[in-house]
């Protein structure tokens, strides 16, 4: 099997679920069935979205050190548990020698799979400014609702005041109000488009049909690794 490298601290608890997904993803009945994960969790990673909107540095410096890490380490392929941090990709790939899924490109193919014609998307505003997943969407001829600009923040304040604060007495009146006018817009499912997302789902009991991006790229991963080299 190849090794899995995963380029995390993108944030902590999101790689966590990553790895945890990939285990519960692979058919293994012993220890030595499963699949060898490398992880370099770089907390130091600037955040990804103050960087997109120019309030902060540069994440590439980082998450270029954090790949030349996991190769030196003996991963054969690289994964990342950030949705926002593939729109640095193209900065990453010329210093790095082996393959990158992309969570992106996984998330979109199983919407496919699955026939929905209309997705809301629930990412940062980074994501959502940069159009990685309307672009690919638009592609499929898939409708993509995302929140009004005016309404993005209550996404943003529950990745960051909630998840990534660890509260998990955040109050999401607002989320769930924001997930019921999207489904009135003619939402059939939402993409957690950003890794805390499903942290969040879970630890508030958010109710939806939702697309897990974490679940997907995790699902992805065992596949390749199990393919033959």
């Amino acid at each position: 099997m190849k090794t899995i490298g995963i380029l995390g601290g993108m944030g902590p608890m999101a790689t966590v679920d990553l790895m945890k997904k990939i285990i519960l993803s692979t058919p293994a009945k012993a220890d030595q069935e499963h699949i060898p994960m490398l992880v370099d969790n770089n907390c130091l990673i600037p955040d990804r979205t103050r960087a997109i909107k120019g309030l902060g540095p540069s994440p590439v410096p980082e998450m270029v050190k954090s790949a030349k890490r996991l190769m030196a380490g003996g991963a054969d392929f690289i994964i990342m548990a950030c949705n926002t941090a593939h729109y640095f990709l193209p900065e990453i790939l010329p210093h790095i020698s082996i393959p990158v899924l992309s969570i992106i490109d996984v998330a979109v193919d199983h919407i496919m799979e699955q026939g929905y014609q209309q997705v809301g998307l629930l990412a940062t505003s980074g994501t959502i400014s940069t159009g990685l997943y309307q672009k690919a969407l638009e592609a499929k001829n898939i409708k993509c609702i995302a929140p009004a600009a005016q309404r993005q923040h209550i996404v943003d304040d529950m990745i960051y005041d909630g998840v990534k604060a660890n509260n998990e007495a955040y109050d999401t009146g607002d989320i769930r109000a924001l997930l019921a006018d999207m489904r009135k817009q003619g939402a059939e499912a939402f993409i957690l488009g950003c890794t805390e997302v499903p942290v969040a789902v879970s630890m508030y009991g958010l109710e939806g049909v939702f697309v897990d991006s974490t679940d997907e790229l995790a699902r992805a991963a065992v596949k390749f690794s199990r393919e033959e080299k």
